[in-house]
């Protein structure tokens, strides 16, 4: 029988800033992102150069009921785990802060009024 080749897991459940230890967070609560989705797990993989797939059918087992999917990760990508739940959970909040800024541009580019011609 052949062996399934083995790979990291990693859900956006235990990036969510909303939810406790206790609910599934695996990241301290200063480091974890407030809307945590499956994008952005995903922009962060892809950033750092990691082998991943997407699955969206899958389940958390500790929020079954309202879960968007995993991410495997290749385990080449990292020594161990934790290292890759860190360096992930970094990215992420690299990418919460990119988008606020983007909003704030976007709201202040909307207040100005422009003249064509003058």
């Amino acid at each position: 029988m052949l062996r399934k080749k083995r790979y990291y897991v990693l859900y956006p459940e235990y990036f969510d800033k909303r939810l406790s230890r206790r609910e599934g967070r695996k990241v301290p609560r200063n480091k974890a992102v407030e809307e945590c989705s499956l994008g952005k797990i995903a922009y962060a993989c892809k950033h750092l150069n990691f082998e991943y797939t997407i699955e969206k059918d899958k389940k958390y087992s500790r929020n079954w009921w309202n879960s968007e999917g995993r991410i495997l990760v290749s385990p080449n990508s990292a020594k161990n785990k934790t290292e890759l739940i860190r360096r992930v959970a970094n990215i992420a909040r690299r990418l919460k802060r990119v988008e606020k800024k983007a909003k704030s541009t976007k709201t202040k580019q909307k207040g100005r009024i422009t003249k064509k011609g003058s």
